[in-house]
């Protein structure tokens, strides 16, 4: 069901199986409440970035590559994830990885 962490391969939309979709349904809905409980001083999970945030990161990354569409609030979240510098920098630095880029069923 796996959506690996590539970022180096953007905008891949990958389908989900059915149990991979229950994981991303599940991630989506406590992004949403955290969001909505927690989140509102600000774009991340409970407003400000913490390590909940930091801990995610990977996972956004997958959202963004494989995500296709996504609900409005998960795009905002990804989003301000993505934005941050650290993040820019990580992706800048795996563009810069020597080894070949893997199929597309990888």
């Amino acid at each position: 069901y796996g959506w690996p962490m590539n970022l180096r391969r953007p905008n891949a939309h990958k389908p989900l199986d059915a149990e991979g979709e229950a994981q991303r349904a599940r991630i989506e809905a406590i992004w949403r409440q955290c969001r909505e409980q927690y989140g509102q001083g600000g774009p991340f999970l409970f407003g400000h970035f913490t390590a909940a945030d930091a801990m995610y990161a990977p996972v956004v990354t997958r959202f963004d590559t494989y995500g296709g569409e996504l609900a409005p609030v998960t795009r905002a979240y990804v989003d301000a994830v993505l934005a941050m510098p650290a993040m820019r920098h990580w992706y800048a630095e795996a563009a810069k990885e020597p080894w070949p880029e893997p199929g597309p069923d990888e």
